[in-house]
């Protein structure tokens, strides 16, 4: 069984706390439930790193260590030749 999670994160500079603890705290058990395969998409108002932002992007810590924690896969990122911004 496929599980497709959508999300939208808290955004801007006035909501990181709140952004970091959705990573944190609510999307850690949404992803713990599931049981099967995951496609997790949505807007995650964050970057992971300087190279998925053309401009100033924010980067999240929490998020970086759910991706690494839970071995999720940037399917965008897929082939690193490709340098389009899915912005």
């Amino acid at each position: 069984m496929l599980l497709i999670i959508n999300i939208y994160a808290p955004s801007g500079t006035a909501k990181r706390q709140e952004r970091e603890a959705f990573f944190n705290n609510d999307l850690p058990y949404i992803l713990g439930t599931a049981s099967d395969d995951i496609l997790l998409g949505g807007d995650f108002n964050c970057v992971l790193g300087a190279n998925d932002s053309t401009g100033h992007g924010t980067f999240s810590r929490s998020l970086a260590t759910l991706v690494q924690g839970y071995s999720i896969r940037d399917a965008w990122q897929a082939r690193p030749d490709r340098r389009v911004y899915t912005h």
